[in-house]
């Protein structure tokens, strides 16, 4: 009789994944809506579910992040989020446009500051609509600049140490990177 070996271990694979990035989503989660939303740092709080996002596409593959966008967008709603929020569709989008430019880099830092550069973008378009959702009318672009400049700032530099804690959740997991020798 012959085993399915391959089936169990991609089945360990996935659970291990799940395990992992659940809890560095949790963690970055609970710091993003409750430590860096206190501290206010640049007078806005950074999106790091948004840079471990980037990371995943880069460093693990295209299923792994649309998975974790999806999971991790309903657990930042659930958190913090103010209705109506559209956080799983937002990061769904997020995660499958940076995942085309993913496949053209080396997983790589330079190429992880390369991808949040248009994610921080998409962040501050997708600020900016929230907020013309909830104002009820088009917001001033003075005052929406007073809040979006802000946000990709903190957002841009808070997440440049995301890579390195996505990057060791990768260890365990054994993703392998596109060009690993």
């Amino acid at each position: 009789m012959i085993r399915n070996t391959s089936g169990s271990a991609e089945r360990r694979g996935v659970i291990r994944r799940v395990v992992i990035y659940g809890i560095a989503a949790f963690l970055l989660g609970v710091s993003q809506c409750s430590f860096f939303s206190r501290l206010g740092l640049f007078g806005a709080t950074p999106d790091l579910i948004l840079g471990s996002l980037g990371a995943i596409v880069l460093l693990d593959n295209k299923r792994a992040a649309l998975v974790y966008a999806v999971a991790a967008g309903y657990f930042i709603d659930a958190l913090g989020a103010l209705p109506p929020s559209f956080s799983p569709l937002f990061y769904l989008a997020c995660a499958t446009f940076v995942s085309i430019i993913a496949e053209k880099l080396i997983p790589r830092f330079i190429s992880y500051v390369i991808i949040l550069v248009p994610l921080v973008v998409f962040r501050a378009v997708f600020t900016y609509l929230n907020l013309w959702i909830s104002l009820g009318a088009l917001p001033p672009i003075g005052a929406s600049l007073g809040i979006v400049l802000p946000e990709m700032l903190s957002t841009f530099i808070l997440c440049l140490p995301v890579y390195y804690l996505i990057k060791l959740c990768t260890i365990p997991i054994g993703a392998r990177s596109k060009f690993s020798f």
